[in-house]
């Protein structure tokens, strides 16, 4: 309900012209821009870039912070060396590292990859502890009742049990991604989305950065999608 009142108040702006197109395009401008996005050239050096990146970043940043938040709901000393770290750096913004990123690796790749991996692995770690640490105090009795080891207890009771909720949190996670890429681009790109909204912006084409935006946010309702669905089938008893 809120969007179509939006959608109408920018219908009506625009109608009636109370606002210079440079500003505030019309929808209509705006959906124009938005189907030429959708053109091969725009998906071969935005799209799949900026794609690329992502899935990449996501990937390792999954990688490090999957192992590390097991570990630190486990065991205490692992526990007591890493989320200290995390529990700091999680609070302090990810823009304020992409002029360090840009001095170690450049413009190119590693430099997005970088500030995702920022941005995503050091809240997941603490995500993913928080929910290996949530199983039942009784579940992990009766498993040493039966004379489980402590390897076999994660692997048959925690992870079992905090699957679901790890897999809504990398769902949260991969948004985040996106939006962190996005701001690397937007800063330091020569390619991809956040670049192409940068290049309109300064062109005063202001109907390509707001089809870029409204894009953007595309891809995040389908990443959303796919991993509801995929959670679905995977936690079907949840």
């Amino acid at each position: 309900m809120t969007a179509i009142v939006l959608l109408f108040v920018w219908v009506l702006i625009s109608f009636l012209g109370l606002v210079d197109p440079i500003f505030l395009p019309s929808p209509y401008e705006t959906l124009k821009s938005f189907f030429r996005l959708l053109s091969l050239q725009f998906i071969q050096e935005n799209l799949v870039p900026s794609t690329i990146r992502v899935l990449f970043a996501f990937l390792l940043s999954v990688v490090i912070a999957f192992p590390l938040g097991l570990l630190s709901s486990q065991n205490a000393f692992i526990r007591k060396m890493i989320l200290p770290i995390c529990s700091f750096t999680r609070y302090l913004p990810v823009a304020a590292f992409v002029p360090l990123c840009i001095l170690w690796f450049g413009i190119d790749d590693a430099q997005k990859v970088a500030v995702i991996m920022l941005g995503v692995t050091f809240p997941l770690v603490l995500l993913i502890g928080a929910d290996t640490a949530s199983v039942p105090a009784e579940l992990i009795e009766t498993g040493r009742t039966f004379g489980l080891t402590k390897a076999q207890i994660v692997r048959r009771i925690v992870l079992p049990w905090a699957m679901p909720t790890i897999w809504e949190d990398l769902r949260i996670s991969a948004g985040w991604a996106w939006s962190y890429l996005i701001l690397a681009e937007l800063v330091a790109g020569n390619s991809g989305i956040g670049y192409f909204v940068v290049q309109s912006q300064r062109y005063l084409e202001t109907a390509n950065v707001f089809a870029g935006i409204l894009f953007i946010g595309l891809l995040g309702l389908f990443t959303d999608l796919v991993f509801r669905v995929i959670g679905s089938r995977l936690f079907r008893w949840v």
